[in-house]
């Protein structure tokens, strides 16, 4: 592809770094390709409010980032016009880049300032990408959690279980900045539900989401690469089998899957050796049936388990529902007197 800039300069945006900033002709903009690491383009509302912007400024926006990758490009100057050759991704703009061929298309001229950054990596990126976007709340975790699939091995594993057609969330758990309705939870809920069942083997119940690509795999290593997944199917299983998952329609009933109640969940089970055969999760047949009887239906606990505040209380409330009625192998915390 030919990008070409009009009004251009190069610039030093850090020692060492120079960059070429300037104005993407609009015949450009068709030819501006989108990286794996983007997410997708939002909603139509959203490129109409961009597209209004175009028309109530001007026909200006703020300036979008974008990467000639590798050393594999040229640049020429003609009277501030550059030409620059090669591949050319868009690091951080793409809503306004889909306005703007929008606009065009429509008849209007978009004039969108760019910044274009010289000899990147797919890694560099990323990381550009994350900390551009790590300041603006409108980027869904999901999204920050999916980039790092690439560099952290750990969380490609858990990425790639949700692909795999034997794990009860099959294709059911959201890794983008938006919920498809067959979607039933967020990624970020799934992969802090793991961290928080496997807390007794590394840091797992209060890690920050910047952190979680630290933190993961050496848990995983601990707990070991082919066990954790096999814990988390069937910490998932058995959900399903109590309350269902593969066949639900409507999540918004299925208290189950509330960040609230899995959270709780995990932790009395991460708590309690009695759930766990060294690293691995086992939940007994009994143990099982008498969870599945916690009265999930009761509005209280309903409420709970949409509260992050009341995970401590929903903990208590479901060990307190599996000793009761048992005179033996009631729940016993480590280190606790079980008289």
């Amino acid at each position: 592809m030919t990008l070409r800039l009009l009004s251009g300069a190069l610039d030093e945006l850090t020692p060492g770094r120079i960059v070429l900033r300037g104005v993407i002709d609009p015949a450009s903009l068709s030819g501006l390709l989108k990286p794996d690491y983007q997410r997708e383009t939002l909603r139509t509302a959203t490129i109409d409010g961009l597209m209004q912007a175009f028309r109530d400024g001007a026909g200006r926006v703020p300036d979008v980032e974008l990467a000639a990758r590798g050393e594999d490009y040229g640049c020429t100057d003609s009277n501030g016009i550059y030409t620059i050759t090669g591949d050319v991704y868009i690091i951080d703009g793409l809503q306004r880049i889909s306005a703007a061929r929008e606009f065009a298309t429509n008849g209007g001229t978009p004039l969108v300032g760019a910044m274009v950054h010289f000899g990147t990596t797919e890694t560099w990126e990323r990381e550009r990408f994350d900390i551009l976007n790590l300041r603006r709340t409108r980027l869904s975790p999901n999204v920050l959690l999916r980039n790092r699939v690439v560099q952290c091995s750990a969380l490609r594993r858990l990425h790639d279980l949700c692909n795999d057609e034997s794990f009860a969330l099959h294709q059911r758990v959201s890794w983008s900045q938006y919920m498809r309705r067959e979607e039933l939870i967020t990624a970020l809920s799934f992969v802090k539900t793991v961290m928080r069942l496997h807390s007794a083997f590394g840091a797992g119940r209060y890690v920050a989401l910047p952190a979680i690509w630290q933190a993961l795999p050496p848990m995983m290593a601990k707990v070991g690469l082919v066990t954790m997944p096999d814990n988390v199917k069937a910490f998932f299983e058995f959900l399903d089998e109590a309350w269902g998952i593969r066949n639900i329609l409507y999540k918004d009933r299925a208290t189950h899957l509330k960040s609230g109640f899995l959270f709780a969940l995990a932790d009395v089970i991460s708590g309690y050796p009695t759930f766990w055969s060294g690293s691995t999760l086992r939940i007994e047949r009994d143990m099982q049936k008498k969870i599945a009887q916690f009265g999930l239906s009761d509005p209280s606990v309903r409420a709970m388990a949409c509260n992050s505040s009341s995970i401590g209380v929903l903990s208590r409330l479901i060990v307190d529902h599996i000793n009761s009625g048992r005179r033996t192998r009631r729940l016993v915390a480590p280190g606790a007197n079980s008289l």
